[in-house]
């Protein structure tokens, strides 16, 4: 009985202490601890490939898009050199050149970097009608291609489309107002009660941004692209230095000396800075003047008329005015190469739209990409009626200025009621000289890169 007593007190003894069970339950603990944490990590590490990738990937497109752009602005940079024998360009030792076309019918691949990614690019030769590139971005283990098509226009045509153009951006502020299509490679910012009453075209992966009470027409559209604008030098007179109606403005020394002195009708004195000074290559005219132009192509560095002034085109002229680089000239940084104001103002007597006549004259500025230079409209400067062409320029309407015609320019700020418009039925003079490359379609293709380039696409 005594031995069958103790195995009862051994059992209850067991039975009420729970000390046995503490270490397996800390070791089920432990594991379930442990695969809820692998479970987090895993989540974590799968989430970070994921972003990780895609950021690869959006970089890859990027640098594709980057790379179709280079190959739209040489394009545009080398059209005229381009011909039958050397349509295409290569780059076999980093330096661009000219040569023909590979075995598969397309031009060499050019390539290039941005940023942390690269890309390669090959187009179709120049010869073509419609132009085909195909620009393949990379960025860590991620590839992305794409395919553009590109359609031969001309400087005019670009110009048709939109009254104002800017390379970089367009700014439209305190009761600005722009009365035509705005078109721009960067942003657009309409502030503080300015209007647009046109459509418009921000840059790729660039914005329009709205503030203050800034407005757009009801009716017109917001869309993205970007548009080239080629240089001057593709399409001013080769000879331009040396023919050209700047023997209007001299000075006669006496009667009929030099040859065509003073053909050019100014109701001022004659002499000294006014209203030409070749020296500083200037046409200028202040103080309640008149300067009639009556020539063809004018080659000059600035352009003056201030106070009450005005500079007018003659019925059945077609007056150009090119302006040569401020390297050439002496132009400091931020100094104004074209600068109407005070009540001064740019007319032209061939525009006569009740009648449909739009004969304006054209300034066409080369500027610098390296040395800042600036335009200025400002102080009741009036109607003025001419084409302003200046992809490295910047261009500052302000102060009650009105514009009739188009501008295009490295940038361009509307500021303090001024007023850019056009007639209805203005179409901008072709300027011809240009054949430019546009953008016509964009897709993005799919599978590896193929022969041809734009198999998948």
């Amino acid at each position: 009985m005594l031995v069958i007593d103790r195995f009862l007190l051994l059992i209850r003894d067991l039975r009420r202490n729970e000390r046995g069970m503490a270490l397996p339950t800390a070791i089920f603990a432990m594991v379930a601890s442990l695969g809820l944490a692998s479970a987090a990590v895993l989540s974590t590490v799968d989430v970070q490939r994921g972003g990780s990738r895609d950021n690869d990937s959006k970089s890859a497109i990027a640098a594709a898009d980057a790379g179709a752009s280079v190959a739209l602005m040489r394009l545009n940079r080398y059209a005229g050199a381009f011909s039958t024998s050397t349509p295409c360009l290569s780059a076999p030792a980093g330096t661009l050149a000219l040569s023909t076309a590979s075995a598969d019918g397309w031009c060499p691949s050019i390539s290039g970097t941005v940023g942390d990614s690269s890309y390669v690019y090959r187009v179709t030769p120049a010869t073509a009608t419609t132009m085909s590139v195909v620009a393949t971005g990379s960025n860590g283990v991620v590839s992305r291609r794409v395919a553009l098509t590109f359609k031969k226009t001309t400087v005019g045509s670009a110009l048709g489309k939109e009254g104002i153009i800017g390379v970089d951006d367009v700014e439209i502020d305190n009761n600005a107002d722009a009365r035509v299509s705005v078109g721009t490679n960067g942003n657009i910012t309409v502030h503080n009660n300015g209007n647009v009453c046109g459509n418009i075209r921000h840059g790729i992966g660039k914005k329009a941004e709205f503030g203050n009470n800034g407005t757009q027409c009801a009716g017109y559209q917001i869309t993205e692209g970007n548009v080239t604008l080629p240089p001057v030098s593709s399409f001013m007179p080769t000879d331009i230095a040396t023919n050209n109606s700047n023997y209007r403005l001299v000075t006669c020394t006496k009667t009929g000396v030099p040859s065509g002195c003073q053909s050019d009708s100014y109701t001022g004195k004659w002499g000294g800075t006014e209203p030409w000074d070749s020296s500083s290559r200037t046409i200028y005219a202040s103080n309640n003047t008149t300067l009639t132009l009556g020539g063809g192509d004018y080659w000059v560095c600035r352009l003056y008329i201030k106070n009450n002034s005005h500079l007018v085109m003659k019925e059945g002229a077609k007056v150009r005015i090119f302006f040569d680089t401020p390297e050439n000239c002496g132009v400091k940084a931020g100094e104004k190469q074209i600068d109407i104001n005070n009540n001064a103002d740019v007319t032209a007597t061939g525009y006569q739209p009740e009648i449909g006549k739009y004969d304006v004259p054209g300034f066409y500025v080369m500027g610098s990409p390296t040395i800042p230079t600036t335009i200025e409209f400002s102080n009741n400067s009036g109607n003025n009626e001419f084409i302003l062409y200046a992809p490295n320029s910047d261009i500052i309407v302000k102060n009650n200025a009105t514009y009739t015609g188009v501008i295009a320019g490295k940038t361009v700020h509307l500021d303090n009621n001024a007023i850019v418009r056009q007639d209805a039925g203005f179409e901008p003079p072709q300027i011809g000289g240009a054949t430019i490359f546009e953008r016509q379609s964009y897709v993005e293709c799919t599978g590896a890169t193929a022969s041809p380039p734009n198999a998948g696409c």
